[in-house]
């Protein structure tokens, strides 16, 4: 089991940054997320990393918390190859990713945006779309 520390944000009040441990525990095809904010227990489970990030992170923002982490970027995107890992892309519309853009979902990120999985979807498809105009 690892172990990330992270800090969320109250979306009511977004100066108030708390910190937790999220527990990440990988048994073959199943990836399980938890953790307690305020004696609230969060989890979520799922076969693909970031998609099992992404559960979990959409129940913390249901009850008004933010994960600072690039995971919770909207522009977040998770290759096949990279399904079973800790690590994502970090895109930009028109731009093919590069490993220069690839960083771990929990490292820090100071946003004060938390979009949900729906946004980072439309996202992802707009970016998928301004590749294939760039490349015809």
């Amino acid at each position: 089991m690892d172990s990330y520390k992270c800090a969320i944000a109250d979306l009511a009040y977004f100066e108030n940054e708390k910190q937790i441990i999220v527990n990440v525990d990988i048994q073959d095809e199943n990836i399980a997320m938890n953790c307690e904010v305020e004696g609230v227990c969060f989890s979520a489970e799922g076969e693909y990393y970031y998609e099992t990030f992404q559960l979990f992170r959409d129940r913390l923002l249901e009850l008004g918390y933010g994960i600072k982490c690039n995971g919770s970027r909207l522009n977040a995107i998770q290759s096949g190859m990279m399904g079973y890992s800790e690590k994502i892309y970090l895109v930009e519309i028109g731009k093919q990713a590069l490993n220069k853009d690839i960083f771990g979902i929990w490292d820090y990120a100071d946003i004060k945006e938390f979009p949900s999985t729906d946004e980072q979807r439309v996202f992802a498809n707009q970016w998928y779309k301004s590749l294939k105009e760039k490349n015809g």
